[in-house]
């Protein structure tokens, strides 16, 4: 079946392209080159086909979290944002586990501009070290998207992108406090007291950025200081949020030099977290280190093609130290993971008429491991890949895309992972359609694991394993009117080689242990739907519902991934007159229908953020986090939680 549809979709590439080449006329110098011309400035998209895009003439379902929304929501974090769209589910010391479309871990593909993220331990990222300070917006795309970005983007894409340094002198700054009313700690009989337990300064993020232009070059810097301090129960014995401090420097220029624009930059990000602590101190603590750098040049080769170098290097570090009552001492790196992304891309983009585009591009990546519980003390793969596409379009009517994507794996060897995509304007509705294969090579942890993070049970790692595949179908119905917005997407994925775990009985050892397999292969289906309406006096109200089931073919048994059922629930207030931005935001998720987990009930989280205009500059912010005060080990971990902030920018 996989080799059936891959042959139908390189077909249809093919005759896209010849389709485009008989019935568009060759270049001239008459030409436009202007993409203004074309593509308006608001709402441009990038992620889905790696052009510039107005979201309305984009083929790719795109969710966007724009400015506005993450600052009024006093978010400091990626993760913190994620969560509010309902897309995390759990999170530890490791990472947070993010689910889209029944696929998560390491099947969710991380980006800051386009550039890979490190920090998959565990096959989990930590959204705690990616801060939001200097975010523009963050956009989202379900389902596979390997012809574009290769392997680990089976179950989507989540691009972070940041904003440009301005060619202006320019100073933001903010200010957020967090605290928690007296917290009834479910592990403890005892009742907290209002005031002995209340913690009215409990965690501070102190955020600003700097831009400043010199000569041609436009320049910004970014810095983060935070804090999160003890919060202990009612009997004092323990800490039931951790203490943590975070600090990033950032850095980021462009330059123009007439027929090309030069922007590099980098950040550094270290963060430390006692992750667990009794009345004597902290047990266990938790370092990171993230580092960036980049570079990159847009050139102008010709009046209608466009290049694109870029060069990256990202590295994650986590180290781990426990304290010793015995000895009175702490152990020190002896629990460490290292992890490196290198890679060096050219993209090219030729627009042969208005109307065509062609864009293409070449990849090479190292990536590299060091890590106390794999087979190997250092492990490492590198990359190559060649990608093309084709974007035939015409504002506000249609667009049709076809792209072809090839990756050698130095472990696993070639892969390739075609699309096609289409949209069609009706009046006031669009309608989507998508094809396209997904791809994920076995990580280092699937390889080489020996043992857990906690040593708890005995797992193996395979390094005979297969990548997994993955053949994903979308069809979407989008209405869009002034005072009102309506989104349906259906889908359907087949998981093939997925990898997973298989509990091994014991036989004559004094221990089970955990085999690394390729197990099943697998079925999603499901709906995701959004909707908003816009009343006078600028009332407004959104909802959002997802649903899926998902099926094991060769075990013939359902599977639960994530709940079956989401729901998205937003009213809000937007009085840009009087500087008023509020709204109250409700998630629901079902419950866990695994017989086995016996500890699973539905949820309904709400949450309420209000910020009002002080002038042209200032803005305050309030805002309460869980205000039904649900508590549950897949999140959220703690009862209300109250920030009250100060924002001033010019």
């Amino acid at each position: 079946m996989r080799k059936r549809f891959f042959l139908v979709l390189v077909g249809g590439i093919f005759f896209v392209f010849f389709i485009a080449a008989q019935e568009l006329p060759p270049p001239n110098d008459n030409a436009s080159t202007d993409y203004d011309a074309v593509i308006e400035d608001e709402g441009i998209t990038v992620t889905g086909t790696r052009t510039q895009k107005r979201l309305k003439d984009s083929p790719v379902l795109t969710e966007v979290i724009g400015t506005e929304e993450i600052e009024g929501s006093n978010a400091d974090t990626v993760v913190d944002i994620l969560d509010d769209y309902g897309l995390v589910y759990t999170g530890n010391g490791m990472g947070d586990y993010v689910q889209m479309q029944g696929l998560g871990k390491n099947r969710v593909l991380y980006l800051i501009n386009g550039r890979r993220v490190s920090g998959r331990i565990a096959q989990r990222l930590k959204g705690e070290t990616l801060p939001l300070a200097n975010v523009e917006r963050i956009e989202i795309i379900r389902g596979p998207q390997s012809a574009l970005y290769g392997s680990d983007a089976l179950g989507g894409v989540i691009n972070i992108i940041t904003k440009k340094p301005p060619d202006k002198v320019a100073f933001s700054a903010a200010l957020t406090n967090r605290f928690l009313l007296a917290y009834d700690d479910p592990n403890t009989s005892q009742t907290p007291d209002p005031f002995q337990d209340f913690n009215p300064i409990r965690e501070q993020n102190l955020t600003s950025v700097i831009s400043f232009p010199i000569g041609k070059a436009k320049n910004s810097v970014d810095v983060e200081a935070a804090r999160g301090g003890f919060y202990y129960n009612e009997t004092k014995s323990a800490s039931v949020l951790p203490e943590y401090y975070r600090g990033r420097l950032g850095f980021d220029s462009i330059l123009d030099l007439g027929n090309s624009e030069l922007r590099f930059g980098g950040s550094g990000m270290l963060m430390r977290r006692d992750d667990v602590t009794t009345a004597e101190g902290a047990l266990n603590r938790l370092d990171y280190l993230r580092l960036d750098a980049f570079v990159e040049a847009d050139y102008w080769a010709l009046h209608n093609l466009m290049l694109t170098f870029r060069l990256h290097d990202n590295y994650y570090q986590r180290n781990r130290d426990a304290y010793s009552a015995i000895r009175n001492k702490w152990t020190l790196g002896e629990r460490y993971e290292n992890d490196n992304i290198a890679a060096l891309e050219v993209q090219g983009i030729y627009e042969m008429s208005a109307n065509l585009l062609f864009s293409g591009g070449i990849e090479g990546a190292f990536n590299s491991m060091e890590k106390y519980n794999l087979s190997r003390d250092f492990v490492w793969v590198d990359k190559e890949a060649a990608f093309f596409q084709a974007e035939y379009f015409t504002v506000d009517c249609y667009s049709a895309v076809a792209g072809l994507r090839i990756e050698r794996n130095s472990q696993f060897g070639f892969a390739a992972s075609p699309k096609l995509s289409g949209m069609y304007h009706l009046k006031d509705f669009r309608l989507l359609a998508g094809a396209g294969m997904g791809y994920r090579a076995p990580d280092f942890s699937d390889m080489y694991l020996i043992r857990d993070d906690e040593g708890a049970a005995l797992v193996l790692g395979n390094p005979n394993l297969k990548p997994e595949y993955s053949l994903g179908f979308n069809a979407g119905l989008e209405y869009a009117k002034s005072k009102g917005f309506f989104q349906l997407n259906l889908y359907y994925n087949e998981l093939f080689n997925e990898i997973g775990r298989v509990f091994v009985e014991a036989q004559g050892a004094s221990e089970a242990y955990y085999d690394t397999r390729n197990i099943s292969r697998s079925m999603r289906v499901g709906t995701d739907m959004e909707g908003k309406l816009s009343f006078p006096q600028g009332i407004f109200v959104s909802t959002g519902y997802s649903w899926l089931f998902a099926w094991d073919r060769s075990a013939e048994m359902e599977i639960f991934p994530q709940p079956n059922h989401t729901v998205k629930l937003k009213a809000g207030l937007d009085l840009a007159k009087i500087g008023i931005y509020t709204w109250l935001q409700g998630r629901y998720f079902s419950k866990f229908r695994d017989p086995t987990r016996t500890d699973s009930e539905a949820r309904f989280i709400l949450d309420f953020y209000f910020s009002k205009n002080l002038g042209k500059h200032i803005k305050l912010t309030f805002g309460i986090d869980n205000i039904t005060g649900e508590i549950d080990r897949i999140g959220p971990e703690t009862a209300q939680t109250f920030s009250v902030g100060i924002k001033y920018g010019q």
